[in-house]
């Protein structure tokens, strides 16, 4: 399919430029070919001349750069040639010579108060906008090894908040957030490219012209029911009209490596360790003395092999000092391509690519990889003064390879493989060359290479046509139909292998799993169709009154179904097909389907260029709610004062160039409940989960319906925007904030428990609200230094929101469940003193029973008793009498950041990118943090020598055990152990060149650039080095540091 596509693709690519060669040869021809010395000089918007400036005689090979005062001259130019100007940081110009010096202006592309943006159904510019709308081009993507654009937003907009799924995995996927937490349902932003309902992370980066976020009620409410976690668009590329094809291709190549590093103790450590639990548990080591004289033995080295072998035991034994995080994890290669064209006549402008994403993997020994082939193709034509007709088409083909993962191994389809028995005296192999591992301590990079592997293939298909008409003047209208077909397949086997013992001889089954081999295969289609129209007239009254009035209609439906099915106990471990297997067989299916269709409208004024205000609405109808309640109106409204261009302000224009005040209201609708038909009672079939005439005859059963809501309806987002734009200093520094406070209404939860002899759960009805208030700065600076051609630039962003319950059916204010009044993120816990030193310390304190009815011991926790009555304790677990807690901290992320610094110099081009939080708690709950839970755990290198015993009364965690109850006690949730998860990393530094084009031009390149980039380089962050505070986990794949050589070329 990829190199039929491919084909395909490379055909479009060339009869294109073909084409478009033959008639730009016949414009060319009529054009005088009297060729003469092209002279001008290149300024900016202030008048400045602009040093080192790119000139281009487009569809030739001559080119050169301005000098010192912004001149520049080229001989041999036909008289009525297009010359490209460009310069970093400033908008290109096309310019036709008509014989005469020629006089440009370039734009600083950071002045955006001409700046047009992509809204919903239409563009503005920003200059007019009233709502909270942030936009970036498509420049933040490019250059970068991204393979998502989830991946290149991260930090660059203020509260879009960007989440790496499954950390770095070979096509791992983001998520999105706006505004923070808005739902206890969560939920996710609508994304929607050139118009069309889309998953971004299929999406070429190299493809996007801009991504523009909606963020409040007043942009967002023209897409109704799915804007209430906020609105993406992304625009992709279109062709240019009136220029030559353009070619340009990009290539890149990155090796990757984990971003941070999580080792586990060494094997001297891990022996005295475990001894150490041992011995304040029940006095005597855990290990007996032959493997410890062996451990230590060959730890320092007067032992040479991993294995020994006990009297009488076929079974190895272990005594080697694996370091696991080394022994899982590598280095990888991973490679990014990019072809494109675009150009135009002055009736039909084309733009096609082809993408190739080859990502490698970073686990030892694993049949693991990910690919993705992109092409798209868009075309417009103008048949007349009034029609114009376009197409698209895109398609994505995805393959990816991963270990299956069986049982007790921790690998599983996305995850890292770094579990927390990895035991440091087992070698990987053993020195046979067999696997090493036993019962069920199991090797991971032996699962990883021998147990399996599942293979999905996927393709993403859009076709989508448009319509444009100007019947009349000033009225616009477009109409437009996308069709989508995804597939998708999927292969998984789950094999085993031997165990084999000292002499040769196989043992058991390896891993230890009680799970059998099988083969597993799915299935997936999805259908999905999209209409769009709407019509668009502006019109003037006495010269100062300006609207502009848009209405449309929206119809949009999706069916899907899968398949699947398996067979256990393989014949073969190469086994693909079910009669290759002997066991059990279970098969599956299922199909829904979903569609809603919307009327929406949206009314602009502009009185002057002074008084701005909006109207919106959409008139939503869902297929996912009761006929009775199926239909919302979600209305918006928003105004704004550009007070700059007030007389008043005259005084001050000159240094303070534009100030916006704005402000919106309006409410969303949230379709997003969960299921497709939420309001219909399903009956599931199954058997009895226990046994009635043995494992094999259960009985079949058909389980009564869950009760359902007779009222189920939207959840509803009112929300209030303040926000202000401002620009200084001609322009150079821009600032943008907003403030906002969002109540979302009718969220689904579960109500008060109905009597037991119901015998069902009680109906999730629209019984809660939530409060979300947060604000969002951006500042932008962008300057130049035209003495010596220097462009240099700024950017920053940063963001803060909380979250709080204001209605929930929970009247005794439980803590565990949510209440009125939660911050979302709320953490409670005890203030801790240290830790207990000594049996009598122990017996004078307060009573601490109540956390834990064993013995108290020296060396563990000791909470402070806020109360004062003597006991440790929860109390009654509620707001008003929780014991001894209170809040301690809070897991929202607080002050999210990202800081950009840039500049350009006679062709050397730098950028720097931070990003981060500047607020944030986090407690630990499991082993990535502690030493032991049980005694099958493997601590972290950080608690090394750091427990607490007789003799290290300074350390800073409880002393040793594999009590799980006293190490409980030990980790209650306290101020001693709370972590400071704020963090900022450099996420990306980038240093390239382009040559000259008076070099390059000579044969034929417009542009040549070379560039190297680092990405994920440094870390800084007071929390324990345990975890990455970007993930918050280290039993995920691991995000990786990125090195990157690539060069970009332009024909």
């Amino acid at each position: 399919m990829p190199k039929q596509l491919t084909k395909v693709m490379l055909a479009c690519l060339l009869s294109a430029g073909g084409c478009y060669q033959a008639v730009y040869a016949q414009e060319a021809a009529g054009v005088s070919q009297t060729n003469g010395t092209c002279t001008g000089t290149v300024t900016d918007s202030t008048g400045e001349p602009m040093v080192g400036a790119s000139v281009f005689v487009i569809g030739t090979n001559k080119g050169t750069s301005t000098d010192i005062d912004g001149r520049f001259s080229l001989t041999g130019v036909n008289k009525g040639a297009t010359l490209r100007i460009s310069s970093v940081g400033y908008t290109t110009v096309n310019v036709k010579w008509d014989g005469q010096p020629l006089s440009v202006v370039l734009s600083d592309e950071g002045n955006q108060l001409d700046e047009v943006v992509v809204v919903g159904y239409g563009i503005q510019k920003k200059v007019n906008l009233t709502g909270a709308v942030a936009t970036v081009n498509g420049d933040v993507l490019k250059d970068r090894p991204i393979t998502n654009i989830g991946q290149g937003l991260q930090g660059v907009i203020g509260n879009l908040n960007v989440s790496a799924n499954n950390g770095g995995a070979p096509g791992a996927t983001s998520s999105f957030n706006v505004r923070g937490t808005t739902s206890l349902n969560g939920g996710s932003p609508l994304v929607l490219v050139d118009n069309v309902q889309m998953d971004a992370n299929l999406v070429n980066p190299n493809d996007i012209e801009s991504v523009t976020v909606l963020k409040d009620a007043a942009s967002a409410a023209i897409y109704g029911a799915r804007a209430a976690y906020g609105v993406i668009l992304i625009t992709t590329k279109k062709g240019r009209a009136n220029e030559k094809p353009t070619i340009s291709f990009g290539a890149s190549g990155y090796w990757s490596q984990a971003a941070m590093e999580f080792h586990k103790v060494n094997s001297l450590q891990y022996l005295q360790m475990m001894n150490g639990a041992a011995q304040n548990d029940r006095g005597s080591n855990y290990f007996n003395d032959l493997v410890n004289q062996y451990v230590e033995d060959y730890f320092y080295g007067r032992y040479d092999s991993p294995v020994f072998t006990v009297p009488g035991s076929n079974k190895y034994e272990y005594c080697g000092n694996t370091d696991w995080w080394d022994a899982l994890y590598k280095t990888s290669f991973s490679q990014l391509y990019n072809l494109s064209i675009n150009g135009g006549t002055d009736k039909t402008t084309y733009y096609a690519s082809l993408a190739m994403t080859d990502q490698g993997t970073n686990r030892r020994g694993a049949d693991e990889n990910f690919k993705r082939y992109n092409a798209s193709i868009n075309v417009e034509t103008k048949i007349n003064n009034w029609l114009t007709v376009g197409g698209k088409i895109s398609n994505a083909y995805v393959t990816q390879t991963h270990p299956t993962g069986s049982g007790n191994s921790g690998v599983t389809s996305m995850s890292g493989m770094f579990k927390n028995d990895l035991r440091p005296f087992m070698p990987v192999k053993h020195p046979d060359g067999n696997w090493a591992g036993q019962g069920s301590f199991t090797n991971p990079v032996a699962v990883a290479a021998e147990g399996g592997n599942s293979k999905t293939q996927n393709n993403d298909l859009w076709m989508t046509g448009v319509v444009k008409l100007t019947p009349i003047k000033n009225l616009f209208v477009q109409a437009d139909y996308t069709w989508n077909a995804y597939t998708s397949n999927q292969t998984s086997r789950n094999t085993a292998f031997m165990e084999y013992g000292v002499d040769g001889e196989p043992l058991a089954d390896y891993p230890w799993t009680s799970r059998p081999t099988y083969i597993y295969k799915y299935s997936a289609n999805d259908y999905y169709q999209a209409f769009n129209a709407f019509a668009q007239y502006d019109w003037t009254l006495g010269g100062s009154h300006n609207f502009t009035i848009m209405t449309g209609y929206n119809q949009e439906k999706k069916v899907n179904g899968s398949f699947s099915a398996q067979r256990n106990d393989l014949l073969s471990g190469n086994s693909n097909q079910f009669n290759q297997a002997s066991g059990d067989r279970s098969m599956s299916s299922s199909a829904t389907q979903w569609s809603i269709n919307s009327w929406f409208g949206r009314l602009n004024y502009n009185y002057q260029g002074k008084y701005l205000a909006e109207f919106v609405w959409r008139y939503d109808g869902s297929s996912k709610f009761p006929s009775g309640d199926r239909y919302g109106f979600f209305p918006s409204g928003s105004i704004g004062w550009r007070i700059s261009e007030e007389s008043f302000w005259e005084g001050m224009r000159g240094w303070w160039n534009n100030m916006k005040i704005r402000a919106s209201y309006g409410r969303l609708g949230n379709q997003a409940v969960g299921s497709n038909f939420p309001y219909i009672a399903n009956m599931n079939s199954g058997t009895l989960g226990y046994i009635v005439g043995g494992y094999n005859n259960r009985p079949l059963v058909v389980q009564a319906p869950g009760l359902v809501s007779a009222t189920l309806t939207w959840e509803k987002v009112d929300q209030l925007d303040l926000g202000f734009d401002a620009a200084f200093l001609g322009n150079r520094l821009t600032a943008e904030f907003d403030w906002y406070q969002r109540d979302t209404k009718g969220m689904l939860t579960g109500q008060n428990p109905l009597p037991g002899v119901l015998g069902t759960n009680v109906p999730q009805a629209n019984a809660a609200d939530l409060r979300t208030t947060g604000w969002e700065l951006a500042l932008r600076w962008n300057d130049r230094v035209n003495s010596i051609g220097l462009n240099y630039y700024g950017r920053v962003s940063l963001s803060d929101y909380q979250a709080e319950i204001t209605k929930f059916d929970n009247p005794d204010k439980n803590l565990g469940s949510y209440y009125v009044g939660q911050k979302i993120g709320e953490i409670w816990g005890y203030d801790s003193n240290g830790l207990f030193q000594t049996a009598e310390e122990v017996a004078s304190s307060p009573s601490q029973s109540q956390i834990w009815g064993g013995t108290w011991e020296p060396g563990m926790t000791k909470y402070v008793d806020r109360n004062g009555d003597g006991i440790i304790g929860y109390g009654d677990n509620t707001v008003d009498n929780p014991g001894d807690r209170h809040i301690i901290g809070n897991s929202t992320p607080r002050y999210q950041f990202g800081i950009t610094v840039g500049a350009e110099w006679k062709g050397f081009d730098f950028d720097m990118f931070w990003q981060g939080t500047g607020k944030r708690d986090y407690w630990f709950g499991g082993d990535d943090y502690w030493a032991f839970s049980n005694e099958w755990s493997v601590p972290q290198k950080h608690t090394a020598n750091n427990t607490w015993t007789p003799e290290n009364t300074g350390a800073f965690f409880p002393l040793l055990s594999h009590n799980g109850g006293k190490n409980g006690a030990s980790r209650q949730t306290s101020t001693r152990y709370l972590q400071d998860a704020s963090y900022g990393r450099l996420k990306s530094v980038m240093l390239g060149y382009t040559i000259p084009v008076k070099v390059t031009s000579k044969v034929g390149i417009e542009r040549l650039r070379l560039y190297v980039q680092g990405e994920n380089l440094l870390t800084i962050t007071p929390m324990e080095k345990c975890v990455d505070p970007e993930t918050l986990g280290n039993m995920t794949y691991p995000l990786q540091r990125k090195f990157t050589i690539g060069l970009n070329l332009t024909l």
